[in-house]
């Protein structure tokens, strides 16, 4: 490659969902990897195609996939090169890839569906900001002077404003600027969520977080059931899903159990060591089934958790554009309305008094 790699995850949602896709059709195929993403290289222009490159130059020198990944792995988030490494273990690498590529795009999909929720309420924001700065500077100090005169109880509140007035040009500008650069930031930091772990700035949205939730519980019982399938250790592969997952709580859970379970600890006594474990899995596992019963299970389990994954993505789309809009536009327009009519309306009693 001519262009070193440096920085750590600066491969974009979209760049790793393309490569990891076509890296999962090459391997369904039975293409070399080498020659096809040499191939995908001039395809994918920009930091995917370099990347594609690099690993087709570390596969020309003989190395392995995962440890051309490995070699890289300052550039991917640690949920990539897990989720690599366990389906190389399994010999099931394009199913895992597949996996991992659809809880990625309802990652991408709820990215996007914030991103357009935000957009109507942010305008609504700062078109209330310039309205409240014009009250400030021209509306303020032309009416303080009757509301003295006629002594209306919201003169104070009024002379609070009034006293913000000569600053106005300093800070009226800065709220809008705070709002687009935090939009901004938001926008490039959350465009980086591949890794499921990583994906905390999409987490503040309501119901997001349990869709993330279920993304990590299909994820984990997807890898696990590829791993034991293909008669991996228990305990390794629950330390090897786990890491996919992207789950640092479950990867913790998954290391405590994986311990217990090497030193010889009954299956009963698993469900106490799993608490951050998928609930349908720890059970699968304290029932103490192996080979292609757990296997069953486990996959059953993660069309479950797929299912719900995606039922939970289809109400977040649905719904948080209402809730953002009844909550931002409707609050400003709400503080809006109260600034301007309780004083006008304060004056107009005092003055049919008088």
């Amino acid at each position: 490659m001519v262009e070193s790699l440096t920085g750590r995850n600066s491969y974009s949602l979209d760049d790793l969902l393309a490569l990891n896709d076509e890296i999962a059709a090459l391997v369904r195929s039975g293409v070399p990897l080498e020659s096809g993403l040499r191939a995908f290289e001039h395809e994918l222009p920009g930091r995917g195609g370099r990347l594609a490159a690099e690993l087709a130059d570390r596969l020309a020198r003989g190395e392995q996939l995962d440890g051309a990944l490995l070699a890289v792995r300052s550039e991917l988030p640690e949920l990539y090169v897990s989720v690599v490494t366990a389906g190389l273990k399994s010999g099931r690498l394009a199913a895992a890839l597949e996996g991992l590529a659809s809880a990625a795009r309802r990652i991408a999909e709820l990215r996007q569906v914030t991103a357009t929720a935000m957009i109507y309420p942010v305008v609504v924001f700062l078109l209330g900001w310039g309205l409240f700065v014009g009250f400030v500077a021209f509306f303020v100090p032309r009416v303080l002077p009757g509301f003295r005169d006629f002594r209306v109880s919201s003169a104070t509140f009024i002379g609070w404003f009034a006293d913000l007035a000569p600053s106005v040009a300093w800070w009226g500008p800065v709220v809008p600027i705070v709002i687009l650069l935090a939009v901004a930031v938001w926008w490039r930091q959350s465009q980086r969520a591949m890794s499921l772990g990583q994906a905390r700035w999409l987490a503040w949205a309501p119901g997001a977080r349990r869709l993330l939730h279920l993304c990590h519980a299909a994820t984990f019982a997807d890898v696990l059931a590829l791993l034991v399938d293909q008669r991996v250790p228990l305990g390794e592969g629950l330390r090897l899903a786990a890491a996919a997952s992207g789950d640092r709580r479950m990867a913790a859970d998954a290391q405590a159990l994986a311990s217990a379970i090497e030193s010889g600890v009954q299956p009963r006594e698993y469900v106490s060591l799993a608490g951050r474990f998928p609930p349908m899995v720890a059970w699968f596992l304290a029932a103490g089934q192996e080979g292609a019963v757990l296997v069953s299970a486990l996959r059953h389990a993660a069309a479950s958790y797929h299912e719900r994954a995606r039922q939970r993505a289809e109400a977040v789309q649905t719904f948080l554009p209402m809730f953002l809009t009844l909550l931002i536009g409707g609050t400003t327009v709400l503080a809006y309305a109260l600034l301007l009519f309780v004083p006008w309306v304060n004056l107009l009693k005092t003055v049919s008094v008088q």
